[in-house]
């Protein structure tokens, strides 16, 4: 019987995946160790701000999240009219 080359292929990639295994195993094994590596301080450092200049950007934040939480809400409410005003149109005709 001829399988024309399958069961050669299903042999290579059985073969394949094999040698794929003991190349991840090392991985797991200890070389992905980092415990080694030098403490290296990060490339950005923050800058330092005053009690009032944080006080100030405190209230920035929090007013922007407000107007965005403001925005959300109109968009929301505009849909779910929209949606309602076409329930009714739909239910009425």
């Amino acid at each position: 019987m001829s399988f024309g080359g399958h069961v050669n292929d299903m042999i290579n990639r059985v073969k394949q995946n094999a040698a794929l295994k003991n190349a991840r195993r090392v991985k797991f094994k200890g070389g992905n160790d980092y415990t080694k590596t030098k403490n290296i301080k990060t490339e950005y450092s923050f800058p330092k701000l005053s009690k009032e200049e944080l006080k100030a950007l405190k209230l920035k934040v929090q007013e922007e999240a407000k107007q965005e939480k403001i925005k959300r809400l109109k968009f929301w409410g505009f849909i779910t009219i929209i949606v309602l005003l076409l329930l009714l149109f739909f239910i009425n005709y």
